[in-house]
């Protein structure tokens, strides 16, 4: 009974179009409040291909954690350009997102063209142009079958750049249209 148990637990998880329980490309479920902008019932993949084009829109250097989470960084303004920098001063520095080995990139995605945009930053009411780390994931809403959250959180930098940050991405998405 255990292997049953185990093997609709699993299938409960795994949304339309990924993997099964064995693959890693299962979705994680949505936890904490819910913004209904941010709600879609679109496919997973469609989605986050959107994600990465608005992300490298906007000049955010991302990482990819998973088929459905990245870890960002929209740079300070006027700081040295972290696209510019070698890769090995950046991840060198101090508390660079926590991990001397992490490594981010910034290539065109496959929708897009490969020449990098500025990095977008919005007026100085409504942005106070600092630094910001935040990831971007696609989770499952419990009980919702087919029904997915793009949950965007603040790690580090100024709340106000953040709100800009995860406003331009919500917009520009348009999930709920």
């Amino acid at each position: 009974m255990t292997a049953t148990i185990s093997t609709h637990v699993a299938d409960a998880q795994a949304p339309p179009g990924s993997s099964d329980a064995l693959g890693a490309e299962v979705l994680g479920f949505h936890r904490g409040a819910i913004d209904q902008t941010t709600i879609t019932t679109r496919p997973p993949g469609a989605v986050m291909t959107q994600v990465d084009a608005i992300l490298f829109d906007m000049g955010v250097e991302t990482q990819k954690e998973g088929p459905y989470k990245y870890r960002c960084i929209r740079p300070q303004k006027g700081a040295a350009d972290p696209f510019d920098a070698p890769h090995a001063a950046r991840v060198g520095s101090p508390d660079y997102m926590d991990s001397p080995t992490v490594e981010f990139e910034h290539q065109a995605p496959e929708c897009c063209s490969s020449q990098r945009p500025n990095v977008l930053y919005g007026a100085p009411a409504d942005d106070s142009m600092g630094e910001v780390r935040f990831s971007v994931e696609l989770t499952q809403m419990v009980g919702l079958k087919g029904t997915y959250s793009l949950d965007i959180r603040r790690l580090k930098g100024n709340l106000k750049s953040y709100s800009f940050i995860y406003n331009t991405i919500r917009e520009r998405a348009e999930l709920n249209h």
